[in-house]
């Protein structure tokens, strides 16, 4: 089978979760005798704005072949910084470039990972080639230009009218940081010391504003233009929506990674065809073992990062008052908090080959996101570790959880994780890890390429 996939790109220029994910899935199907291919959004010329595709030569990632394929001028590539001008993130795109670029490489099936950069065009030319067409749901982009659905420390309430988008929005990055963003000169240096640098300044801060008000009474469209008006605002994201709406109903698949998020895109969206198909990746492998837990402590792990969102707030407030009453518990963290805790355990960024010294040192894992996770990784990671894991009814991975192998908190109840953490022992944990050790099931990579396969 040739499989075509879109995505952000390659390593190191693109990182992250999604990433990751195909990538991994990339070299899974080569392993199973697949042609696989990555068209990805590249640079957007300054004078020059005709679409083309063009071969970038084929990439090894550990030992597996695969063709790179650049969009020159595609749709500007928000990230997760929000949306401004409408107008940029919604041109069709000459439907006739792809249709000869499909002609000539003949897919026969597309699979989608982001609408990041991508003209609906591109998907008009397949629909009307015929070839088959998958999107994976792995963030809430076609629903929130944020991505998150995440405001003022909640879920956004207020998705469906876009009251708020124009405020949430208007911090967007200008087209022409973004233009710059996808140049091939910041492909060169992003993995410079000073741009590494000014990267994590700007993450930093943009993770720490996360869950505030964001204000603003104006949204900069471009070429001078300021939309003042509500309606003109709500008027304008919804067109970007319903902009994303059309792109959805010209796929004839789309994979959910959670129960959750198949859920959330119906709410926005409607009933769509697809299936929710729970997604792993390359270094998961089943290291379950039965553990002991004898220690002084109950060694408690967080690997998200310093954010709101991922519910680290939360989860530092109610340790706050669980030490109060009990001392007896030690929280791990992968960052450098700027207000420390007598139970905060500082360590350094890890690697996925350090997963296993990472879990031997750990009892429970603690997922509190206060935002919806599509899936969540570090879920199936400490499964696959045998770690109990204590995560919100916010992430979707607690639906491969097997029935006591951890436990889920109710956001909705203040008082639910902190009742959950003060009963916690080592009974308790150990009767989790027995349960993970005897039935849960552990997701690879290799499984997901098979029943992907299917729907291919």
């Amino acid at each position: 089978m040739r499989i075509l996939h879109y995505s952000l790109g390659f390593p190191p220029y693109r990182t992250g979760g999604l990433t990751k994910f195909c990538i991994d899935l990339m070299r899974e199907q080569r392993k199973k005798g697949h042609e696989v291919s990555l068209l990805w959004p590249g640079q957007m010329g300054f004078f020059i704005k005709q679409t083309t595709v063009k071969f970038r030569g084929i990439n090894d990632i550990n030992g597996a072949k695969i063709k790179s394929f650049e969009v020159i001028n595609p749709l500007p590539v928000p990230y997760d910084e929000g949306i401004a001008d409408i107008q940029k993130f919604t041109e069709a795109g000459n439907k006739e470039i792809y249709k000869a670029f499909m002609n000539e490489y003949k897919p026969d099936v597309i699979h989608v990972h982001t609408f990041m950069g991508l003209h609906k065009n591109f998907m008009t030319a397949a629909k009307e080639m015929g070839i088959r067409t998958v999107f994976s749901t792995h963030d809430f982009f076609p629903v929130c230009p944020k991505v998150t659905l995440f405001k003022n420390g909640d879920v956004c309430k207020c998705a469906d009218s876009f009251e708020e988008c124009g405020k949430c929005n208007s911090s967007a990055l200008s087209i022409n940081k973004i233009r710059l963003l996808q140049s091939p000169m910041y492909r060169a240096l992003k993995e410079s010391w000073p741009v590494k640098k000014l990267r994590k300044r700007h993450r930093d801060a943009f993770f720490d504003n996360l869950n505030d008000a964001v204000s603003g009474d104006t949204v900069d469209v471009g070429n001078g233009t300021a939309l003042k008006s509500s309606d003109e605002k709500i008027g304008r994201y919804r067109e970007l929506r319903k902009y994303y709406s059309e792109m959805l109903d010209l796929f004839d698949f789309i994979h959910f990674n959670s129960s959750l998020t198949e859920r959330v895109y119906s709410k926005y969206f409607g009933e769509l065809k697809g299936a929710v198909i729970h997604i792993s990746h390359g270094d998961i492998r089943d290291c379950r073992k039965k553990k002991s837990f004898q220690g002084d402590l109950i060694r408690m792990r967080y690997l998200g990062n310093y954010s709101g969102a991922k519910g680290f707030f939360y989860l530092r407030n109610t340790l706050d008052r669980l030490w109060e009453i009990r001392r007896d518990f030690r929280l791990d963290v992968h960052f450098e908090p700027p207000e420390p805790r007598e139970y905060i355990r500082t360590n350094k960024r890890y690697t996925y080959d350090e997963l296993g010294e990472i879990f031997d040192d750990t009892d429970v894992l603690i997922v509190p996101s206060l935002w919806y996770e599509t899936f969540g990784y570090t879920v199936l990671e400490a499964l696959s570790y045998g770690v109990p894991v204590i995560i919100t009814d916010r992430v979707g991975a607690g639906e491969i959880m097997a029935e006591g192998a951890g436990i889920i908190a109710d956001v909705s109840d203040k008082d639910s994780l902190f009742n959950i953490l003060k009963g916690l022992n080592r009974k308790m944990l150990a009767e989790c890890n027995k349960v993970i050790f005897s039935s849960q099931s552990i997701i690879t990579m290799g499984d997901f390429a098979d029943y992907i396969k299917e729907k291919y």
